[in-house]
């Protein structure tokens, strides 16, 4: 079992507790799982660092910020997280 594996078996923990409604204080268990779900993605990617992979850090910040309850104004940081996550798909299909 890679750290890969792991991760995603985590996230999908963390998308279960999420989804029968357990939580902790202000942390949001949905942004947990979606970034150790991205994390999961970024361990095969540290090799070689491209505008994906960069934007694609970017998206994990999002998400860990989301996760412990940060917000900017009324910015919310799973949307920013999860349009960076698609950004870095596009790019990968426009710039290899």
């Amino acid at each position: 079992m890679t750290l890969s594996t792991l991760l995603q078996i985590l996230a999908l923990v963390a998308f279960v507790l999420a989804a029968v409604g357990w939580g902790y204080k202000k942390t949001d268990l949905i942004a947990i799982g979606l970034a150790l779900f991205v994390l999961s993605d970024l361990i095969g990617r540290f090799s070689n660092l491209t505008l994906s992979t960069i934007i694609l850090i970017l998206a994990f910040i999002a998400f860990v910020l989301a996760a412990v309850g940060w917000s900017y104004k009324k910015t919310k940081m799973i949307a920013v997280g999860l349009a960076l996550w698609m950004l870095s798909l596009v790019i990968t299909v426009f710039i290899k």
